[in-house]
């Protein structure tokens, strides 16, 4: 997209990241993303608060015990849903942080796509009927928390969790992928489609 539009684009974004990673917390090898804003920046796209909640990490680890994995780790619900009561004032702690590093910037929060559908399950998605409803809970508590956020600080939402809706990992025409995808393919994470789709929004976003 940014080819498309002329824009000269700067990707500091990094797979597990979170809100601290973000803005104070070094991830790995990479200082934190808020450096690469500066006052001459004009345009910043954000989606961020789900490693926060530990969103695809729940969904993971309970997809590796239900798949008879080994080291899959725990699932603390509790503080998730802790977690899911703050990760709205962190969102906008981003948004917030990004405003005062560039007055200027226009900045578009991303909501996260939709991984369920809304009853039911599939083979690629091995999760008990209990564990799907808890995911869900969690997924409509971080879209509201980024809807929220985007009112709260005048950012622009930009709502994928809505456009993709139909298209979860279980759909005929899915724009994320099942817990075991093809070489080269992220677990839950979008698709050429799902990606497409989203600069999508974000370009009519934009106007």
């Amino acid at each position: 997209m940014a080819r498309d539009t002329g824009a000269n684009l700067t990707d500091v974004t990094c797979s597990g990241a979170t809100t601290a990673n973000v803005l104070t917390t070094n991830q790995g090898s990479q200082p934190p993303q808020i450096n690469a804003v500066n006052s001459g920046t004009d345009l910043v796209t954000i989606t961020i608060g789900g490693n926060d909640v530990n969103y695809l990490g729940s969904m993971v680890t309970y997809s590796c015990q239900n798949s008879g994995g080994t080291n899959c780790g725990t699932v603390d619900q509790a503080a998730i849903n802790t977690a899911l009561g703050a990760v709205g004032q962190r969102i906008e702690n981003v948004v917030n942080a990004v405003h005062a590093r560039a007055p200027q910037a226009r900045v578009l929060l991303v909501s996260y796509s939709t991984l369920l559908p809304d009853t039911g399950g599939c083979a690629g998605v091995p999760l008990t009927a209990d564990q799907r409803v808890f995911e869900r809970t969690v997924a409509q508590r971080l879209a509201q928390a980024t809807i929220t956020a985007a009112n709260d600080t005048g950012a622009t939402l930009v709502r994928l969790a809505t456009a993709s809706h139909g298209h979860d990992a279980c759909a005929a025409d899915p724009w994320v992928e099942k817990y075991k995808p093809a070489s080269g393919r992220t677990t839950y994470h979008p698709n050429e489609a799902g990606m497409k789709a989203a600069a999508s929004l974000v370009k009519s976003a934009l106007g």
